[in-house]
């Protein structure tokens, strides 16, 4: 649509690059989301993170928003074919990243629990009950944390320049608890590259100072909301929906 040059792209988003820009697009997303991701974007280079300057929102027509933002020439940093001990370095990196958000407060950023609450009330497999005994056990894990959680830590989404890595794709980020944002990479990893996964958990846990339990207690929380972000892989799906379903049993 632009005339440039694509260099990413998601599931209501294109992102390409003019220059030092780098422009992402919102096709048919929800009202605002540019202008939110901007907002959260601008808070975490405040609080000192590694994360693409923030140019401005452009409002394209009725349907397109733009971000523009700091052009970073990196690549993802984890790539497939790397032997383990690359594989090892580049998650530990991760980690650390992750946990350096971690340490930031931040008061008066979106609600964790309450996006756990919207999405879950919200998707469309899994009944009442289900739905009802989710809530209440997200009630019984949140614990009022107000720790920045990047809402979507995967080796995708933290490019490397050569000299620095960078942590994009700000559109989740909330105020909530460690352990779910640990468990929503762990999920990730899980899925799409299942033999990192507990490599992942038992990493963070040692930096973190935290049980693996503590961590997957979240499990069914995060699989269930993520059942509500346009999941079209019936796979995919039916893994999240296992997930959920073993954990919440009575």
């Amino acid at each position: 649509m632009l005339g440039l040059k694509v260099i990413g792209q998601g599931a209501t988003t294109k992102i390409y690059r003019d220059g030092n820009t780098a422009v992402k697009l919102y096709v048919n997303a929800p009202p605002n989301e540019a202008e939110d991701e901007a907002e959260r974007q601008r808070f975490a280079i405040d609080a000192g993170l590694p994360v693409p300057a923030v140019i401005g929102v452009r409002r394209l027509d009725d349907c397109h928003t733009a971000l523009d933002m700091e052009y970073v020439d990196g690549k993802p940093f984890m790539e497939p074919g790397m032997d383990k001990d690359e594989r090892m370095s580049a998650i530990q990196t991760l980690v650390k990243l992750q946990c350096e958000i971690h340490r930031v407060t931040a008061y008066g950023q979106p609600n964790q629990a309450k996006r756990f609450t919207w999405n879950i009330k919200r998707t469309d497999y899994l009944n009442g009950r289900e739905k009802d005994r989710l809530l209440v056990l997200l009630n019984k894990l949140d614990t009022g944390a107000e720790n920045l959680c990047h809402g979507d830590i995967h080796p995708r989404n933290i490019l490397y320049d050569g000299r620095k890595h960078w942590v994009i794709d700000w559109v989740n980020a909330t105020a909530g608890s460690p352990l779910a944002d640990a468990c929503r990479t762990y999920l990730i990893f899980k899925q799409f590259m299942t033999r990192s996964a507990g490599i992942y958990l038992r990493l963070f846990c040692k930096e973190a100072g935290v049980k693996p339990e503590d961590v997957l207690e979240w499990l069914p929380v995060v699989a269930a909301a993520r059942l509500n972000e346009n999941v079209v892989d019936e796979k995919v799906r039916s893994v999240l929906l296992e997930m959920v379903k073993q954990n919440i049993k009575e």
